[in-house]
């Protein structure tokens, strides 16, 4: 019996590979977050020998020249339908935007680089999550933004979904001290009806608009576009995280 529930255990653990940080060499600005690669091994990702993460030496000045700036994160920036117009409006901020699939990290780029907010505007290409927990520094970051991510609607697929408390651990340790905004928005009610139950649960987090805030700015996202046109409820919240200073 205890073996039985040591093999069920070792089963359930999930493997840990390293991962590296490169800018792709032809476009200045876009970076990868990738699995370490074995060429010998037909280009197997490469696990950690102790199943531990692989953390490494990041530094926002890898990115940004000015470290005086701001820093904020879109997750999730799709086609960049908010990230660049929001780089347009504030080039006193430093800002990242991420995408997990790479044509449409090249596709945001693109219009990054046509609107010419590259000194101050970023694209990586990776998982975000990892991406934090083995990567940015501690007291960093000012905000994050996540806007329609992938709702992962059939339930044997939720396991996907990326905000969840193991998440919101690394969103929470990344933060600077003080009040810090994190905004939400989707049009799933389901999947929006658990991030409000994970935001609420969460030690130092507190919703100030629940399901009632507004596109951040003004500024909506092709995908809230599409759904407003369609009919579609919308829910948008904003949600401050806090820690001592």
């Amino acid at each position: 019996m205890e073996k039985m529930k040591e093999e069920i255990e070792n089963q359930k653990e999930i493997p840990e590979f390293y991962r590296d940080l490169k800018e792709d060499p032809d476009e200045k600005g876009l970076w990868y977050f990738f699995f370490r690669n074995n060429p010998e091994a037909r280009r197997k990702p490469i696990q950690t020998p102790d199943n531990k993460p692989h953390k490494i030496d990041f530094q926002w000045s890898e990115l940004f020249s000015d470290l005086s700036k701001p820093i904020e994160i879109e997750i999730g920036s799709g086609k960049g339908g908010f990230l660049v117009e929001y780089a347009q409006k504030h080039p006193e901020l430093s800002l990242l935007g991420s995408e997990w699939d790479k044509t449409w990290a090249v596709f945001c780029m693109e219009r990054l680089k046509k609107k010419k907010v590259l000194d101050h505007t970023q694209m990586l290409c990776g998982d975000m999550f990892y991406f934090l927990r083995d990567a940015v520094p501690s007291n960093s970051v000012d905000a994050f933004h996540m806007y329609f991510p992938d709702p992962w609607p059939k339930e044997r697929h939720h396991k996907n979904r990326l905000l969840r408390p193991d998440f919101l651990t690394e969103v929470a340790r990344t933060l600077k001290p003080g009040k810090k905004l994190f905004y939400w928005g989707t049009d799933h009610k389901e999947y929006n009806e658990v991030a409000l139950e994970t935001f609420d649960q969460f030690d130092g987090c507190t919703i100030i608009e629940r399901n009632t805030a507004s596109p951040t700015e003004g500024i909506m996202t092709g995908f809230e576009k599409k759904y407003r046109k369609e009919g579609r409820p919308i829910y948008r919240s904003l949600i401050v995280f806090e820690k001592e200073i």
